[in-house]
């Protein structure tokens, strides 16, 4: 049986330094919100079109990126996103005015988005068991940098500016371009010289509708998927065209449709959070030390939730897992809705719970039904709508904000696309398990 090499281990370690490390612009987006509009003599509404702006480009560049990954494989295209991360942080601190900052972090820092499947592909590719925790740890590391970054920034807030942060950031950047370089690896250039078998056809749609479920209640069959899966994933070439099949099957799929929507809901929810969440709890007079404690909270919960989905993921149906992912999100935006005491430390515990599944666990799902084919394209493809949600959250806050003098149209637009997803991850949960319960013993 194949297993995890020690260096899928080692690989995914540096992934997570460098997403600890992005955590860092992030915060000061949201943190330094106040210092940066005195600073450039701009208002809120220009960060927000600026972080808006670096999303649809990052969107945009997603299946490129993806395409680029599968054409030259990651670390090419890991060291061009390194050398977009720097020219955009070299433009924000040389260029110190509203020009430069939208620039460096709207347009440059939203070219970076070509690397965003880089992490997807290595870890799918090392990986041929414990990929869901894999993935989970893999997104853990913005959470985790957010909670320790908190109390760091708010402490030494007299001296640890945000033009500070991002001066940090960039020679950070300098140091990853030779380090990608050195630790990267693809995994095609070693097994050159010990291929394992022939590549295997992937499993075809009728039989990836209820291969989720039914791998999971035998784990003899799960081990067994689980290899061949690994053998597919061992023999496979980069490929030089763009895979327009993907899209078609992406299309005639339903699960894949609503695993889009479902994707689309996540982002909108991180566009809401990112952009919104300090406005919301301003806006309800909620105190800055009970904000600070609950942003930190939230990433700690990130990443304890996130370990939680991960083994839910690799041990129950995905499916089933999302949909209780999800319900969680429910619950959480309605004790948002209400803006009771204690609504931003419930808000942190139950949302941080289930705030990185979504994107692993849906791209898992929508990778069981169109194989290990173009996987770079699929997933650059499948982030372009979670990125979609994203520009929208964030955009819809202030628009709402405007009309209504609330955020409370947001709050339910979250909560409304949360439940709707709950209960579509359900339905094909239950929709797999009729199917498996009606084959022939």
């Amino acid at each position: 049986m194949l297993k995890d090499k020690g260096y899928a281990w080692r690989i995914l370690g540096y992934l997570w330094i460098l997403g600890f490390v992005a955590a860092i612009g992030r915060f000061v987006i949201s943190f330094y919100q106040q210092e940066i509009t005195e600073a450039l003599t701009v208002n809120r509404t220009f960060i927000s079109m600026t972080w808006s702006f670096n999303i649809a480009i990052a969107a945009i560049c997603s299946p490129i990126g993806g395409w680029l990954t599968d054409k030259y494989g990651p670390k090419k295209v890991m060291v061009m996103n390194a050398v977009f991360g720097v020219l955009s942080m070299l433009t924000v601190i040389t260029v110190d005015n509203a020009f430069g900052f939208f620039i460096g972090l709207g347009l440059l820092s939203g070219l970076s988005g070509i690397g965003a499947t880089t992490g997807y592909v290595l870890v799918t590719r090392w990986f041929s068991r414990h990929r869901a925790k894999a993935l989970m740890i893999l997104t853990s590391a913005s959470s985790l940098g957010l909670a320790i970054l908190t109390p760091v920034f708010v402490s030494n807030r007299d001296w640890l500016d945000w033009m500070t942060a991002f001066t940090v950031t960039f020679w950070i950047g300098i140091v990853s371009i030779p380090l990608t370089i050195l630790i990267i690896k693809d995994r095609h250039e070693e097994t050159n010289a010990d291929s394992v078998g022939s590549t295997g056809n992937s499993r075809n749609s009728e039989g990836a509708d209820w291969a989720d479920d039914s791998d999971r209640m035998d784990s003899t069959n799960s081990s067994e998927s689980t290899d061949r899966a690994e053998i597919a994933t061992v023999t496979e070439r980069p490929s030089s065209k763009w895979n327009l099949s993907i899209y078609k099957e992406m299309i005639g799929n339903r699960t894949v449709l609503f695993v889009i929507f479902a994707l689309f809901t996540c982002g909108f929810s991180m566009g809401t959070v990112e952009m919104h969440l300090m406005a919301i709890h301003q806006h309800a007079h909620v105190e800055p030390v009970m904000f600070a404690s609950s942003l930190s909270l939230l990433g700690l919960l990130e990443l304890t939730g996130g370990l939680l989905f991960a083994f839910m993921l690799d041990r129950i149906s995905r499916t089933l897992a999302l949909s209780f992912l999800y319900l969680f999100r429910v619950i959480a935006f309605t004790a948002l809705f209400l803006h009771f005491d204690l609504s931003p430390i419930l808000f942190s515990v139950i949302f941080g719970a289930s705030y990185l599944g979504a994107v692993p666990g849906g791209m898992l799902v929508a990778g069981e039904k169109l194989g290990e084919r173009s996987i770079g394209l699929q997933v650059g493809t499948l982030l372009i709508f979670h990125q979609a949600g994203a520009v929208l959250g964030s955009l819809s806050g202030g628009f709402f904000f405007d009309l209504t003098n609330s955020y409370q149209w947001l709050i339910g637009l979250n909560l409304l696309f949360s439940a709707v997803s709950a209960i579509g991850y359900y339905m094909i949960h239950s929709s797999a398990r009729r199917r498996v319960a009606s084959l022939p013993i």
